[in-house]
């Protein structure tokens, strides 16, 4: 089987496979910024909003915003067959990809459209185009790789990371450091940070929110508290198979050949750094998954010259992501057994009551409401905000209507007393519509969110 068979046949699947599940709470987030169009947001730079704007120009399409999520990670796969043929051969080449389209994460994670795509794609183009340097030495591929780096930028802020991996390659592989003494490399540093430009723009215009924002994640948790959680999650969406077969592949690829050390350089520290930030702080399972990708021609190349089966290897994988779609299916959430509960949220487009304001617990149901109903849904940052709940500094920048006395307004949350005591104590009545509800992979809002209206604001202004 050639690369292009194995593209065609990975797109249809995925396809087919992405359009099983609904729209997810991240994607939903994502998806509801190519709505509020922008420099950058709060979470995340812009690309993955333009990105969903081009494939669905901010319409509730969950068909064409798979479909942009299955052509990226068809294209990061040609990008790594690319890399490793460059590094390899033909072989390791296919079967790397091969490894990429079996692997859990890149699986599952990967049919929704979300921020790690695009990184991705912009990170393995720069990481071919180094190789291009590294090989040719031609000084012209510098500006190239600053337009791609630019672009990274722009997806999210991990793209940063390129360039310490490419210092710390400097470091393994002295025969690369005469770049060091050219100008080239610095050029395309300060073209590649005008892309970044609109984005710090932005920021300025908004008290620097997203470096408030993702400085806020350093918590006060003990040390150590979160990594065995992280830990877990790496073993699962990347398997125990690969995680473990890893450390003899980094111990004897860092004495390989220049070409072989850039791909170590590209994925050893950044699966270090997160390694250790997840000592003091919560690192998602997907955050190091770019780390992985340059790995990956490293794996098979060294499953190859040590004469392990990697079709066994890979039996294994394939095995392990099976059962997790098994259990995905059958098990929790079970998307085979609740398709038609599923096409139930379309519904919500004609029986939610339009005369009503709409508002939401959380942003992601807020931003599932809004894709299913169709129309603005707010998140609740007012009277029946607990805490700081992700997303409350967006939906602030994007304006939250007032109340007037005696309106009345629908609310999709959890049931509890905190709730009650602010519902009752800022409405004169309040009631569950018992017939309106989500059904969603997420099982905490499925199960614990209900929709309630809240008639005659008892006030005039603030909102909830």
């Amino acid at each position: 089987m050639n690369i292009y068979i194995l593209l065609i046949i990975s797109f249809i699947a995925r396809f087919l496979l992405a359009i099983l599940f609904p729209l997810t709470a991240d994607e939903a987030y994502y998806w509801l910024w190519s709505k509020h169009l922008s420099l950058s947001f709060v979470d995340h730079p812009p690309m993955v909003a333009y990105i969903n704007y081009l494939f669905t120009l901010g319409q509730e399409n969950l068909a064409l915003v798979r479909l942009g999520a299955v052509l990226i990670t068809t294209l990061v796969t040609g990008l790594i067959y690319l890399v490793a043929k460059e590094v390899y051969n033909e072989k390791v080449a296919f079967w790397s990809a091969l490894l990429f389209q079996v692997l859990p994460h890149f699986v599952v994670v990967w049919l929704t459209q979300f921020v790690e795509l695009p990184l991705a794609l912009f990170w393995m183009t720069s990481l071919w185009l180094t190789l291009k340097i590294v090989k040719e030495g031609k000084a012209y591929y510098w500006y190239f790789l600053a337009v791609v780096l630019g672009l990274g930028y722009l997806s999210k802020y991990t793209m940063f990371l390129f360039w310490p991996c490419l210092l710390f390659y400097a470091w393994i592989a002295p025969e690369g450091r005469f770049w060091l003494k050219r100008k080239e490399p610095y050029l395309a540093l300060a073209i590649s940070l005008l892309f970044f430009a609109p984005v710090l723009f932005w920021n300025s215009q908004h008290a620097w929110v997203s470096f408030a924002f993702h400085g806020s994640k350093v918590s006060g948790d003990p040390w150590g508290a979160n990594t065995l959680a992280f830990i877990a999650d790496q073993l699962v969406h990347f398997t125990p198979f690969l995680i473990f077969t890893l450390i003899p592949v980094f111990r004897q690829s860092s004495h390989g050949d220049k070409t072989t050390k850039l791909l170590v350089a590209l994925s050893f520290p950044v699966l270090c750094l997160f390694l250790l930030l997840s000592l003091k702080v919560k690192i998602w399972a997907h955050w190091p998954s770019v780390g992985y990708l340059a790995a990956l021609p490293l794996t098979v190349n060294y499953l190859l010259v040590n004469g392990k089966s990697l079709k066994k290897f890979l039996t294994w994988i394939a095995l392990f992501t099976s059962l997790i779609l098994l259990i995905l299916f059958f098990v929790s959430p079970a998307i085979l057994l609740h398709q038609e509960d599923y096409a139930k949220n379309y519904s919500l487009t004609k029986n939610v009551p339009a005369e009503y304001k709409l508002f939401a617990k959380t942003n992601v149901s807020a931003s599932l409401l809004e894709f299913h109903t169709k129309r603005p849904t707010y998140l609740a940052t007012g009277f029946l905000m607990t805490g700081h709940p992700w997303g409350e500094k967006q939906y602030e920048i994007w304006g939250i209507p007032e109340l007037k006395k005696g309106e009345t307004v629908l609310y999709y949350g959890p049931d509890n007393e905190v709730f009650r005591e602010q519902a009752n104590k800022h409405f004169t009545k309040t009631s569950e519509l018992s017939d309106l509800k989500m059904y969603l992979v997420e099982d905490y809002i499925t199960n614990n969110y209900k929709m309630f209206k809240l008639e005659g604001y008892k006030l005039d202004g603030f909102h909830p």
